[in-house]
């Protein structure tokens, strides 16, 4: 890695390694980046959920809330198992899961993995039912969007 890639965000293939980290039973959508850091700034999986999620702007940390709220994803605000109010599933040095569960019939998970390469941030979702699919298909573009700003503003602030 050369440190001309810092900082930037690429969108990557969700590879064995990634799917591995679900536990849906079935994957409806995936999608992951690669957000490339210096050596130095790998922290742990959990910190970096933390530093992507909650060290945003209190904007951005609304319109996140607002859009999982439609979503119909229950967030629990006041526990610490959790990250950006996300239940966290598992926490490994390697990654840590985020689920959350949509009465709307959508399970989704926030996957994030410290690499050689740098940080690897995964959503995973399972759609179980015609409501499911058709909300997300809605919620995609902005999903994308809003992912990729996220990543671009963790790495501006971590330097």
């Amino acid at each position: 890695m050369t440190t001309s890639r810092r900082g930037t965000i690429d969108p990557i293939e969700a590879g064995d390694d990634v799917r591995r980290c679900s536990t849906l039973a079935r994957i409806d959508h995936i999608d992951a980046h690669l957000m490339h850091v210096e050596s130095g700034a790998l922290a742990s999986p959990e910190w970096w959920a933390r530093e992507i999620l909650e060290g945003t702007t209190a904007a951005m940390r609304v319109r996140l809330r607002a859009g999982w709220t439609m979503l119909g994803i229950g967030l629990r605000h006041s526990d610490a198992n959790t990250v950006a109010g996300w239940p966290i599933a598992h926490s490994s040095a390697e990654y840590v899961r985020l689920q959350g569960d949509s009465r709307l019939g959508l399970t989704g998970q926030l996957i994030t993995r410290v690499t050689a390469d740098g940080i690897v941030f995964a959503t995973v979702v399972h759609l179980g039912n015609p409501v499911a699919r058709a909300l997300w298909s809605a919620v995609l573009p902005t999903h994308l969007t809003i992912v990729r700003s996220l990543l671009h503003d963790a790495a501006e602030r971590v330097g």
